[in-house]
């Protein structure tokens, strides 16, 4: 145990493996987020930034596109700091809002703006210098969150005010002192003073989230206990406040946080998203509703019962929203009309997926489309292309407006296919493999990767990360299964809550079984089976190499769960783990979380295990990656000494380049030895 080490140096390689991804390839990679369309339609702005850092602070830069003209993307800020959160005037496809810290770099965020006219005229550099200050804050006020009123006059924005800037002595602290609220403030944009107004008074909780009303005349938002994600589980208060008289009043409670925006429709009705059962914690993502903000109830709309949501996106006009509708290996986009009548307006093959997308509908009556597209059938990376639909016929994504990342256009990519099989109870299963490109499918060496979560899933899309290792490895040489094990998202909420409480049962039956339905084919060779996971893939790593009788040749744990009564008394989202684990330390009677926790079988580890953690991990801590390797050298079988590499600096999400390119090339080289 102990700190990252450098990877070692590459050796010379035929032409052939030069074509295979490597740890420099992905961890020198960029990605995309945050795309958000002009009101028109006619432009897309969104973030590009290094997947990890090189230096001590991240950078990203913006990019804007044509909607309707292929490769019209272009860089409008410099990327030597962070500039991100894009969004458009309502009225103008020139003007751009953002936030950035380039005050300070890896200071607080402040918000800016720029007028991107012409493309034949940009010049980045010319519109960086351009970039000016919404509004004069101090340098430990920083802005989380900000949206523009419908007529475009207002800015209201969440200010965080930290105890401490950067680079200043940590001091004392009470554990989840409120010291400072986030607060809910006001800028008139036609005030050429760039001054501000706090729109709440007398706060006992932050500010979370808001959105406005559609006649611009007040803001719904939302609150919660603290600043933190432990208080995304406790009840959640519903608000108005009038921004003429600065009138507060309650309208709504929730069991939990919802999950994701709150929409104010034209029509007075409330659109938001929520666990269908409100009070669980795991539990499918579906649409509900409210009649009005002055409505005592809310009512389940649609989905949750094969199916779910991921996200809702206000289309700005006419009462009219859309949801992203995740349905087995499919994603769809359904939009509601003012009539609350729904229809989809883009679906997804198989063959692809989308990660990020932004609708509007237009004066015209045609919904423009952006979307984040990937393909691990056929080769493509992911970029940004855009469509345009309307009611009757679907829309087709027609224009590829970006080509980021060439790097990938060197390489020879994985191929991928969708798998099926039917579990023993009867259950329809799915998932994906990938497997190197034109080799034969027939006994080949197998590392099973089960995604995180367990609330996600893994679809036909071809992304890489330093924790996502099914298109890495599969390039070099593995077939790789990842199954859509119960608990994942896209078959509904019964699909969903068998992770409550239940992990380590029927999520990992299915796991088994998908790999029996690899021999049975004769796509697996049975002699030469690893496993590997991130997250709550971590911990279905530790579960199976600690299962008795199991036959895996390695094992990869990276940020893994072992023992989720301590997970839940440790993590900063004590009540979620305490719901998959099936009870807290502090909960009376049996303490039911043993029962799915590695650690108490680390007797029956026999394979040689490779442990990869953040050394700040807050979500899973290293004493999870501790507790079980102790455990394998007191208890286990086997003969290859367990190893923990301890990555500092890191949580549960890596940041730094070296540590990302370290962690790929010893996973890879750790199976090699193992399995291969």
């Amino acid at each position: 145990m102990g700190s990252t080490t450098s990877a070692p140096e590459p050796t010379a390689e035929s032409p052939d493996s030069q074509t295979k991804i490597t740890p420099q390839d992905i961890a020198s990679s960029d990605g995309i987020s945050e795309l958000k369309l002009s009101r028109d339609g006619s432009r897309v702005v969104y973030t590009v930034a290094p997947l990890y850092k090189a230096g001590d602070n991240k950078v990203s830069a913006l990019w804007l596109a044509d909607t309707f003209a292929d490769e019209s993307a272009r860089q409008i800020t410099l990327g030597g700091h962070r500039n991100f959160s894009p969004a458009f005037h309502p009225t103008s496809p020139s003007q751009v809002y953002f936030l950035s810290d380039r005050d300070e770099a890896g200071g607080v965020a402040h918000l800016y703006t720029i007028t991107v006219t012409d493309r034949d005229s940009l010049d980045t550099k010319k519109i960086d210098e351009t970039a000016t200050p919404v509004v004069e804050l101090g340098d430990r006020q920083g802005v989380s969150f900000y949206s523009i009123s419908p007529d475009g006059r207002f800015l209201a924005f969440i200010l965080d005010t930290k105890t401490s800037k950067k680079g200043e002595k940590e001091k004392i602290e009470v554990w989840r002192e409120n010291v400072n609220f986030k607060t809910l403030n006001l800028i008139d944009l036609t005030d050429k003073s760039k001054s501000f107004r706090n729109l709440l008074s007398n706060q006992t909780s932050h500010v979370d989230t808001f959105s406005w009303s559609p006649d611009s005349s007040s803001i719904l938002y939302r609150t919660i206990s603290h600043n933190d994600i432990e208080a995304q589980a406790e009840p959640t208060e519903e608000y108005v406040v009038s921004i003429s008289t600065g009138e507060v009043r309650k309208v709504f409670q929730y069991p939990q946080q919802p999950r994701g925006a709150t929409i104010w429709r034209e029509n007075g009705k409330i659109a938001m998203l929520q666990a269908a059962s409100p009070s669980e914690l795991i539990s499918a993502t579906c649409l509900w509703s409210r009649q009005s903000v002055q409505g005592v109830g809310s009512e389940r709309t649609a989905y949750g019962e094969s199916n779910d949501v991921n996200r809702i996106g206000d289309l700005g006009v006419k009462s009219q929203f859309a949801v992203e509708v995740h349905d087995g290996l499919i994603t769809k986009l359904d939009v509601y009309d003012e009539n609350d009548q729904a229809f989809t307006v883009f679906q997804t093959s198989v063959d692809y997926a989308i990660t990020l997308w932004d609708m509007v509908l237009t004066d015209d009556g045609k919904y423009v489309l952006v979307v984040t597209k990937s393909s691990t059938v056929s080769g493509e990376i992911e970029n940004v292309w855009s469509g345009v639909g309307e009611p009757g016929k679907d829309c087709v994504l027609s224009k590829k407006l970006s080509s980021h990342n060439a790097w990938f256009d060197t390489k020879t990519p994985p191929d991928g296919d969708a798998f099926y099989w039917t579990a023993s109870d009867g259950e329809k299963m799915e998932g994906v493999i990938n497997y190197p490109k034109g080799v034969e499918l027939k006994n080949l060496p197998t590392i099973i990767v089960a995604h995180g979560g367990p609330s996600s899933r893994d679809t036909l899309g071809l992304g890489f990360t330093c924790s996502r290792w099914r298109p890495y490895l599969a390039s070099h040489g593995y077939l790789v299964l990842s199954p859509n094990y119960r608990g994942s998202t896209g078959r509904g909420d019964k699909f969903t809550m068998a992770a409550n409480g239940g992990v380590g049962g029927i999520e990992w039956t299915d796991i088994e079984e998908m790999i029996q339905e690899g021999i049975s084919r004769g796509i697996v060779d049975p002699n030469r089976i690893g496993i590997a996971g991130y997250s709550q893939g971590g911990f279905l790593s530790a579960w199976g190499v600690t299962r008795p009788n199991n036959n895996f040749k390695a094992g990869v744990i990276g940020a893994g769960v072992t023992e989720w009564g301590m997970l839940a008394a440790t993590s900063d989202m004590p009540d979620v783990e305490a719901a998959l684990g099936g009870s807290g330390p502090w909960t009376p009677g049996k303490p039911t979380y043993l029962k799915g926790s590695p650690l108490k079988d680390a007797q029956y580890a026999k394979a040689p295990i490779l442990f990869l953690h953040g050394k700040n991990d807050a979500r899973v801590p290293l004493t999870q990656a501790i507790g079980l390797l102790r455990g394998i050298e007191r208890e286990g079988k086997t003969t290859i000494p367990p190893q923990l590499v301890v990555y500092p600096r890191e949580d549960h999400g890596f940041e730094e380049r070296g540590n990302a390119e370290d962690i790929l090339k010893r996973v890879l080289d750790f199976l090699d030895k193992y399995v291969k």
